[in-house]
């Protein structure tokens, strides 16, 4: 028999209670933790995505200094992370989306995509409805872009 605050001993009924209430309070607070490490794992995905872009960008920017302004080259079907000469965490090369674990980065020579499964999707939807995000590279106004191949939603 528990003991409240030397008041008399807990019944099993309101000892189950406050268990009940705190196995409630504990899923809570583990439903939050998983919808910010979601939202941090978004972040990091971005954040790659953009480390990318700018190397790749620097790394045209180099091209054209280096052959004084003409320079004409063509990156649209390139892995971008061998162009910028850097790999993200979780790399893994020569997989295609249905073997892709999660957390992994891949380039999918084929599609001359960039794939990339979240560990946690629990707010992502894609159209293709396998949970991959796809990201190509594209010429834009002032260099390259990663756009994404196909349109998704990560709430």
């Amino acid at each position: 028999m528990l003991k409240m605050y030397g008041h008399r001993p807990l019944s099993k009924l309101e000892a189950g209670l406050y268990a009940l209430m705190v196995g409630i309070f504990i899923t809570i607070f583990a439903n939050f933790m998983l919808d910010y490490m979601e939202s941090a794992e978004r972040s990091a995905m971005q954040a790659t995505l953009l480390n990318t872009m700018g190397a790749v960008n620097t790394r045209l920017a180099q091209e054209v200094l280096l052959a004084g302004g003409a320079a004409r080259v063509d990156w649209t079907r390139s892995d971008p992370f061998e162009i910028a000469r850097a790999r993200p965490p979780g790399f893994v090369g020569g997989l295609d989306a249905r073997s892709l674990p999660a957390g992994a980065w891949t380039f999918d020579k084929f599609r001359a995509e960039v794939l990339y499964r979240p560990k946690r999707g629990a707010h992502l939807y894609t159209t293709s409805g396998d949970g991959v995000l796809r990201f190509r590279l594209v010429r834009s106004r002032f260099g390259y872009d990663l756009a994404p191949s196909e349109p998704y939603r990560w709430e």
